[in-house]
Formats: C-alpha cells, sequence, structure tokens
C-alpha cells in the first residue's frame, strides 16, 4: 500500500510539474509579447504600464475571493475553469492584431479579462498540494513545482527570441492560448480523491472575514503578508514594464533581446530552486525568504551601471536567483504552519500581495519613466525593496519559521 500511495505521489507531482512547465512557457511568452506589442504600438512607457497594470488588476479585486471559491468548491474544477477560460481570452488578441486592429484599449480589457480567471489558479493549486503531498515532502515538492515556471521562463523566451527572428510578435500570443489548452488537459489525468469536508458553510463574505480574522490571531503570518506586499511594490514594476522600457529606449536593444535577458533571469531563478532543493533543509525558511527580499532588491540596484544588453544579462541572473528562495520559502511556511481550510484565502491574499502590488508598481515604473531615467528608477526601487528585507529581520518570529 505504502508504495502504491508513494507511487500516486511522484505520478502526480510529475503531472502537475508537466501542466505548469506547459502554462507556464505561455505565461512567459505572453508576459514579454503584451508589454512589446504595447509599447511598439504606443511608444509610450505610460501606456505601457497601464495596460499591464490592466493585467494585473483582477487580482486586487477579485483575488481575496478567489481565495474564498478554493476554500468552498473542488480546487482542481477551479484550475480547469481558470485555464480553458484563460485560453480562450487570450485567443482574441491575435485575432484583432491579424485583422490589424490595434486598439490598445481593447487589448487592455482583454488583458484584465485574462487575468481575472488567472486569479483563481495561484489559491487553488497552492491549497491543492497539501491534500495530495505529505507535509514532509511539502519543501521539496514546492521547490520541484517552482522549476517549472522557472524552466518556462528560461526556454519560453529562448524560443520566442529565436523565433521573433522569422515570425511577427502577434503569433506569440497564439503560443499561450494553446499552452493553457494542454496544461488543463494534462490536469485532467491527476488522480486524487477530493477532501475538503466543506466545513465552512457561512456566507462568502462570513469566510471571507474568517479568514481577516484567522490571521489577525497569527500576527507572523500577516506580517509575512504586509511584508510581502510592500516588497512586491518595489520589484515587480521594473521586471515587468522596466526592464522593456531599458532594453528599448535606454540600451537600445530588440525585442530578441529582451526576450534572452528574461530568460536569463529564469535561469538565475532555476539556480536558486536547485539551492532550495538541496540546501534548504540546513536554514530556517523565514530566514530565507527575508534573505531572498534583501537580494531582491540589492541586485536591483546595480541596473544604475548597466551599459549594454550583455552587462543586463549578467545582473538579471543574479537577481533572479533570489526570487526562488522568497517564492519557495513564503509557499511552504503557509502551508505547514497555518490550517488546510484556510489555504485558498491565505494563498489568495499572497496572490493580491504580488499580482495586486505589481498593477500598482507597473503603473507607478511607466509614469515616473516619463519623468526620470529607467536606470534610476531600477536604484530607487531597488533600495526599497532591499529594505524592506532589513526590516523584516527585526521580527524574530518569521525568522523562526523552519
Amino acid at each position: 500500500m505504502t508504495l502504491i500511495i508513494h507511487s500516486q505521489i511522484k505520478h502526480n507531482t510529475l503531472k502537475l510539474w508537466l501542466a505548469q512547465t506547459i502554462s507556464a512557457t505561455g505565461d512567459a511568452v505572453y508576459q514579454l509579447a503584451l508589454v512589446w506589442i504595447i509599447l511598439d504600438i504606443t511608444e509610450s512607457t505610460l501606456a505601457t504600464g497601464l495596460v499591464a497594470m490592466s493585467a494585473y488588476l483582477p487580482a486586487i479585486i477579485f483575488g481575496i475571493f478567489a481565495g474564498v471559491l478554493a476554500d468552498r468548491h473542488n480546487r482542481m474544477r477551479l484550475m480547469l475553469i481558470s485555464n480553458f477560460s484563460q485560453a480562450i481570452v487570450v485567443a482574441i488578441i491575435p485575432l484583432l492584431l491579424f485583422m490589424d486592429i490595434k486598439i490598445v484599449l481593447i487589448i487592455g480589457i482583454l488583458a484584465f479579462i485574462r487575468a481575472s480567471f488567472g486569479s483563481l489558479f495561484p489559491p487553488a493549486i497552492n491549497a491543492f498540494l497539501p491534500e495530495i503531498i505529505p507535509q514532509n515532502k511539502l519543501e521539496k515538492i514546492n521547490s520541484l513545482i517552482a522549476t517549472s515556471g522557472q524552466f518556462s521562463y528560461f526556454a519560453g523566451p529562448v524560443i520566442a527570441g529565436i523565433l521573433l527572428n522569422i515570425i511577427s510578435v502577434k503569433i506569440l500570443f497564439v503560443w499561450d492560448a494553446l499552452s493553457f489548452l494542454l496544461a488543463a488537459i494534462v490536469l485532467m489525468t491527476i488522480r486524487y480523491s477530493d477532501k475538503i469536508g466543506k466545513s465552512i458553510r457561512g456566507s462568502r463574505y462570513q469566510e471571507l472575514k474568517s479568514g481577516f480574522n484567522y490571521i489577525k490571531t497569527n500576527n507572523s503570518i500577516g506580517l509575512l503578508i504586509v511584508l510581502t506586499t510592500v516588497n512586491n511594490i518595489f520589484i515587480m514594476g521594473p521586471a515587468i514594464v522596466g526592464m522593456p522600457i531599458m532594453i528599448k529606449h535606454y540600451l537600445n536593444g530588440s525585442a530578441s533581446d529582451f526576450a534572452f535577458v528574461e530568460a536569463g533571469m529564469a535561469l538565475g531563478m532555476l539556480t536558486g530552486s536547485f539551492f532550495m532543493y538541496r540546501f534548504s533543509k540546513h536554514f530556517n525558511n523565514g530566514f530565507l525568504l527575508l534573505l531572498g527580499m534583501f537580494w531582491d532588491g540589492l541586485t536591483y540596484t546595480l541596473f544604475f551601471w548597466v551599459q549594454s544588453v550583455p552587462m543586463a544579462l549578467f545582473i538579471i541572473i543574479f537577481h533572479g536567483m533570489g526570487i526562488p528562495v522568497i517564492t519557495v520559502s513564503r509557499t511552504t511556511i503557509l502551508q505547514k504552519y497555518t490550517s488546510n481550510i484556510y489555504h485558498g484565502r491565505l494563498f489568495s491574499m499572497v496572490h493580491l500581495a504580488v499580482s495586486g502590488m505589481t498593477a500598482v508598481s507597473t503603473a507607478l515604473v511607466g509614469i515616473i519613466a516619463e519623468v526620470i531615467s529607467i536606470n534610476i528608477v531600477f536604484l530607487l526601487f531597488g533600495v526599497g525593496g532591499a529594505l524592506t528585507g532589513l526590516v523584516g529581520f527585526f521580527n524574530k518570529d518569521i525568522q523562526k519559521y523552519k
């Protein structure tokens, strides 16, 4: 029986990794294509920042309620709804571009709708994992699942960078739509039993309120989410909007150059995930989380001195190393030290902190970049990100999470 259970865990992990790799490859390509096509159509950093914001704004509006749904309903079913819906919506973008309809407002609305369905996925999958994975294996499985995204964000831009020499950016949106369909098919092959007891029977508002009350009784978890929120205000905007602006306007690079720089960040993330898989057991997850936040900001400040695309590529690799240190540590802490019946709501709060603040941060970077040079933006935001990690070190409770 033990061997059968172990085999099922192994197969389910492999399928989750594969599904995440496929959809994350599409995400990497989509993110690259979206900001570049808007920058190309408008030549405006402000417009690019606002459209990028529209792709993350749903996390602020719907993110918390997505967590309530993840705690109330079948989490696998929510993941499938998310993937199939995003495939349909994103497929409309290339159709418009092929018809030479380049209306930025419409593209922004579609990006908003896609992200609205996408907000269902993060709380659902992070709450689903503890249902099918033993607690003592969560750290390693989280590290493995994380590599799916990093591998995709390496392979996707590399392939896109090569293909962009022979195809147009609009084809990349087709790739994204197909990736969601394929990922959904793989998810449907996972074997599991629905363990959610649906012990929460109140209204959605009551369930949402109980999630916030749970955080009030767990101060260190609440502080963890606050630090995540502040850190992402400083980190996400430069990553999403700042980098294409730097490559295109500051370094006079091409879409292909941008793709390869994005691949460099993914290479760094893969390195960071390998570190977490092999060595994280020797450190407290709380310590690693705060160290990763500090590293994130510190490496951004180095872009102030960037003079070429190869130099930007070199720095972004080092920056990427800290990202899995943050994400894997934070996910494992929440999965191990909080009740599973609250996981959907807690991870939706984290998703709000990450994607919601990405909406704010991308808009800020787009606006500020209209006034000051992008390398100075990286310096200022980098200092803010590093300070967030340093502030966290004053809280001993977070550092003690194993």
